[in-house]
């Protein structure tokens, strides 16, 4: 799972759903973590797990930029982890911040005991989900909080990334990226406009170029929207723009550039789908939590401005007299 999100977080989002959030998180999400970031007294301790490129703990530094409060964050994420998001807005040095990537969740490299609160933010679910939570457990004060952000299977996230999932999954998609492959190979080394010239008369070069349009329009047909939010169309008008007088080695070599980008974003959105809980995966998680002996265990629906369902919400302390 890590290598694809590794070319994620490198490309250096802040947050999970790439440009739709471009800053931080925002709205009801900010909101419910700025009332969990209140409740933390002063020299806190404090563990994200899946932090990603640490945008928690920087809401969090931002959170207490008019207070005195100091406190330690650490971060772990089983991705790599870029750092530079962190440098450039790593602003409050009262929080001490530290992200540390390659680190699994069901295996914390912490002490016993070692923090007050451990948080998370769309992170947990992806893990082996019983391992992570003794874990967070283990490293827990006695009375610790546990706050998490959690993927609802019928969320508007979901359904939107599910919607672009089923479009990378269309066939056509492999069908054009053959072709584009095929027509670099019949088009062979362009120079100057005498190839373009014997290009536009090649037959099966025109065949092929017909035949991605035609695809293309289908595809558009089925969603239009996703056609431009998976950058498909993008990377084809490059093909033609810019590329037609790359060599030939250089053309193909952008084209496994694509197809591995396209993979790459195909199974992000798997893992993304598949890590959401509904109403049945919660309840068994909440009678394992009531195995653990936690207290105060709740758990809600979060919904958006406009009233759409975003997210679950659990929180628990852990048993005081364990």
């Amino acid at each position: 799972m890590s290598e694809h999100w590794s070319e994620y977080w490198k490309s250096g989002h802040l947050t999970s759903f790439g440009n739709e959030f471009s800053e931080n998180y925002t709205g009801q999400l900010r909101s419910i973590w700025e009332r969990i970031f209140s409740r933390l007294p002063d020299n806190f301790r404090l563990l994200d797990i899946a932090t990603g490129n640490g945008a928690l703990p920087l809401l969090a530094q931002d959170h207490f930029k008019k207070s005195d409060v100091k406190g330690t964050i650490k971060g772990i994420d089983f991705a790599s982890i870029n750092s530079q998001p962190l440098i450039e807005h790593h602003l409050n040095k009262n929080i001490s911040i530290e992200l540390i990537g390659n680190v699994r969740a069901e295996s914390l490299p912490f002490s016993d005991s070692e923090f007050d609160t451990v948080i998370s933010q769309f992170g947990i679910e992806y893990s082996d989900i019983e391992k992570s939570f003794y874990e967070v457990n283990r490293v827990l004060v006695k009375g610790g909080v546990f706050e998490s952000i959690i993927h609802n299977k019928g969320s508007s996230i979901i359904k939107s990334n599910s919607r672009l999932l089923d479009f990378l999954r269309l066939k056509q998609i492999d069908i054009i990226t053959q072709l584009l492959r095929q027509l670099a190979l019949d088009m062979g080394t362009m120079r100057g406009p005498e190839d373009l010239k014997r290009v536009k008369s090649c037959p099966k070069c025109e065949q092929s170029r017909m035949e991605i349009n035609r695809l293309l329009s289908e595809v558009a047909t089925i969603d239009e929207m996703a056609l431009h939010e998976t950058e498909l169309l993008g990377y084809v008008n490059n093909f033609f723009k810019n590329g037609l007088f790359w060599s030939v080695d250089k053309k193909l070599e952008y084209l496994d550039f694509v197809n591995t980008q396209l993979e790459v974003y195909k199974n992000r959105l798997g893992e993304l789908v598949a890590a959401a809980m509904d109403s049945e995966k919660i309840n068994i998680l909440k009678q394992y939590l009531i195995r653990l002996k936690v207290e105060g265990l709740a758990v809600e629906e979060v919904h958006s401005e406009k009233n759409e369902v975003i997210a679950w919400h659990m929180r628990y302390s852990t048993f005081k007299n364990a």
